[in-house]
């Protein structure tokens, strides 16, 4: 038998290989034979809808507007109860004319607007936990995706891998058919036996790295990450046409993203605060309403007339250096401050985003320089290396060399697409989709 066998093989040996593969399922300990099929997009949803934070946003965001409506309300009236003006040395109620027996209520009123200005302000936070959902769920479909991406490259690289090993295995049924004839040295069988081992020992190692990244995706969606994954690789086109699109101004996509909305409202909540500190210069209001049952008689014999007492009291705030002033300028401060977080932000994002489209255009430079280059290169190395070998001008290791080197260019290959597609989900971060 003929080295020679090596285009037949391997057009026949990748089919089957193939064949096998797309019906064989990654063998896992808790992988469940008969399982269905998980797809990206059932694994994204099934990871927000688990996912505890936003049931913490939700919670956050119904607190919130609970102490707003909590705080738009007026203060609890107050009721007075005494006795006013009893006579000390008999503690008579009918004695002296104006002992009374008194009840009052009063009634406390806030500032100008204070109490519409509180609820709005709680409202406004509530809507922080709105945005913070948002781009929670952002954070969580990107990591889903870097997982997913992950396990299929893994799980391609493992193929390939597996194919070169039914190829050597040929390889070395080849080589001990001419050893025992005398034809090859025991140098050559031998170098073919490591390579087989190393074989094992990479799909072991790529074992490993697929129930590391399944691990961590079942985090997101349970004992379904150990399932058979659907290879179906989503096209994105509205991430590609915008890459394409773009001229390193992403200032208006980005205003759009839930991160750079929070700090814009977190602006208005310091508008509101200065509107509030503002309540603080005007007057707040106490209304009191006493009622006075008085049990003594007039020189005739008659019942005294009860009495009726009604106050209003209003603070004036006249010395407001040191309290309406300093709080008035804490809130116009802290609106500043959060202006230049979210200028801030947007240039660091903008910045962010540019890296990775260009890390994106990069990754497909190099995607088509392998495809069209490198990996037709190296399959024409293998070939000439074979004939060398034929006609005993080349050793046997050459040719194994040849073939480990033509196996690495495609694991890169594989490398290079999958990284690109982990590149497309982390644009899609950004916009927001």
């Amino acid at each position: 038998m003929k080295i020679t066998i090596y285009s037949f093989l391997n057009k026949n040996i990748t089919q089957s290989s193939l064949l096998k593969s797309s019906c064989a399922l990654i063998l896992l300990s808790s992988f469940n034979l008969w399982a269905e099929e998980l797809s990206l997009n059932n694994a994204e949803q099934i990871a927000i809808q688990s996912d505890p934070a936003q049931q913490i946003y939700q919670a956050q965001q119904n607190a919130l507007i609970a102490e707003g409506k909590a705080g738009a309300t007026l203060a609890d009236p107050m009721i007075k109860l005494g006795v006013a003006n009893l006579p000390v040395d008999s503690f008579k109620l009918d004695e002296e004319p104006m002992t009374q027996l008194s009840i009052g209520l009063s009634q406390q009123f806030s500032r100008g607007n204070k109490r519409e200005l509180t609820q709005k302000g709680f409202n406004q936070q509530s809507e922080l936990a709105v945005l913070q959902g948002l781009d929670r769920e952002l954070l969580v479909k990107k990591e889903i995706q870097q997982l997913w991406f992950s396990i299929l490259f893994v799980e391609k690289s493992s193929l390939i891998i597996k194919q070169n090993k039914l190829l050597f295995t040929s390889f070395y049924s080849d080589l001990e058919a001419k050893f025992s004839l005398g034809m090859v040295d025991n140098e050559d069988l031998i170098a073919a036996e490591i390579e087989l081992n190393r074989f094992d020992e990479k799909l072991a190692g790529l074992r490993q790295q697929s129930l590391n990244y399944r691990n961590l995706l079942s985090e997101w969606v349970g004992s379904k990450a150990y399932n058979n994954l659907q290879t179906e690789i989503p096209s994105w086109p509205k991430t590609k046409s915008y890459i394409n699109s773009t001229n390193n101004d992403n200032y208006m996509l980005l205003s759009k993203h839930p991160k750079v909305a929070m700090l814009a409202q977190k602006i208005a909540v310091a508008d509101n605060s200065i509107e509030l500190a503002e309540q603080d210069y005007k007057p707040s209001f106490k209304v009191d309403v006493a009622y006075g049952f008085r049990s003594s008689e007039d020189d005739a014999g008659s019942s005294r007339t009860d009495l009726l007492s009604a106050f209003i009291s209003m603070d004036i705030p006249l010395f407001t250096d040191k309290r309406q002033d300093q709080k008035l300028i804490s809130a116009q401060q802290f609106k500043g401050q959060k202006q230049a977080e979210h200028h801030l932000l947007l240039r660091r994002l903008n910045a962010e985003l540019n890296a990775e489209i260009s890390n994106y255009q990069q990754l497909k430079t190099r995607q088509i320089r392998y495809k069209e280059s490198l990996l037709k290169q190296a399959k024409l190395h293998v070939k000439l290396l074979e004939q060398s070998y034929q006609s005993n001008t080349r050793s046997f290791k050459s040719v194994i060399d040849a073939y480990i080197h033509q196996q690495n260019l495609s694991l890169e290959s594989q490398q290079l697409y999958f990284d690109g597609l982990k590149s497309l989900s982390k644009i899609r971060y950004f916009q927001a989709i």
